[in-house]
């Protein structure tokens, strides 16, 4: 039981530290992320018009459910711009709050607890199977996910496939500690 809440915890610190890492030391998400000149948007419109918190996205989707309103959304489409994903929030906010920071410790170790259960149901325990596991679990996060938001969000390939990676490079990280000391995989 010891070794297993040992795992359970220092997968959940691989989760959150790798994050921690990729997100504000590495430069490549800041590298695929673009800022929205000041100047462009109206804040006090937005205040105004957005009544409410939630994603946005422009052109929305006609009101009217008519083929004339549905090719007046297409041509404002190709004529641009379009903006896939817009999250809206009235008020103050923090930018890294106490509450994310335990928010994200608790996704992260929900995440690992999943992770052990699946390789614990496994039948063979192998370095080479847990590896494989905890690899082919962060690749089916990011086809199901990045992928998919890459396809009809139309993010980027270098923002997605970043997305990708810190999936891997983690999930990677806990099958190694879930091999060589959770369940002490045998080398085969």
């Amino acid at each position: 039981m010891k070794r297993k809440i040992l795992s359970l915890i220092a997968g959940t610190l691989i989760l959150f530290v790798w994050n921690a890492i990729s997100w504000m030391v590495l430069p490549f998400h800041s590298n695929t992320l673009n800022s929205i000149p000041d100047n462009v948007i109206n804040t006090e419109l937005l205040k105004e018009h957005l009544i409410k918190d939630g994603v946005y996205h422009y052109p929305g989707f006609p009101k009217e459910d008519t083929p004339q309103a549905l090719s007046e959304m297409e041509k404002r489409i190709e004529t641009g711009p379009r903006i896939t994903l817009m999250v809206f929030k009235r008020g103050k906010t923090e930018l890294f709050s106490m509450l994310s920071f335990l928010g994200s410790v608790a996704h992260n170790f929900v995440t690992v607890l999943l992770l052990y259960f699946l390789i614990q149901i496994s039948r063979v325990q192998t370095t080479k199977s847990i590896l494989l596991m905890t690899l082919f679990v962060a690749l089916i996060i990011g086809f199901a996910s990045d992928l998919a938001q890459m396809n009809w969000y139309l993010f980027p390939l270098d923002y997605t496939i970043l997305n990708m990676v810190d999936h891997l490079i983690p999930f990677l990280l806990v099958g190694i500690l879930f091999s060589k000391y959770s369940f002490k995989a045998k080398t085969v």
